[in-house]
């Protein structure tokens, strides 16, 4: 493979790698989830609390050195913020970041639905997850605006 071949194959991979905050407080779930998008790719951040994910996602709004999330998954009963609270607030400043509310309520799945997020509900297997993940980032516009300039 020529080089040139091979460097516009790496700039696309880079390109289709997204920056995913995953925020889920069961440790064994938020590892196989978090191996799944790493495997797939993707660079992830985790958060195993409503605190710890905000903290996270303000960092991300202030640096402008840091990379902003193309994505977010968040369970609803994330202790200290359920996942749906974050979804409105984040869309309130940032309709571009993907969002896959995880749930198994067909009320907040359909709450969920109409602020833009992909609702996966419980259980769920590995393909669902990584067709809830590209539907996700597939149908937002791009992350340009996700900083204020």
């Amino acid at each position: 493979m020529n080089q040139s071949l091979a460097h516009e194959i790496r700039l696309s991979e880079e390109e289709a790698s997204l920056h995913v905050l995953l925020a889920e407080d069961d440790p064994t779930l938020r590892h196989l989830l978090s191996l799944i998008l790493r495997r797939d790719g993707h660079e992830v951040a985790e958060a195993r609390d409503g605190s710890e994910l905000l903290e996270a996602l303000a960092g991300a709004l202030a640096d402008s050195r840091r990379r902003p999330f193309d994505l977010v998954v968040c369970e609803q009963q994330l202790p200290g913020m359920p996942g749906l609270c974050v979804l409105a607030g984040l869309r309130v400043r940032d309709e571009s970041t993907g969002f896959v509310l995880l749930t198994e309520s067909a009320d907040l799945q359909r709450r969920a639905r109409d602020l833009g997020a992909v609702a996966l509900a419980a259980p769920f297997n590995l393909r669902a997850f990584q067709a809830a993940v590209r539907e996700s980032t597939q149908q937002r516009p791009a992350n340009d605006n996700a900083r204020p300039r």
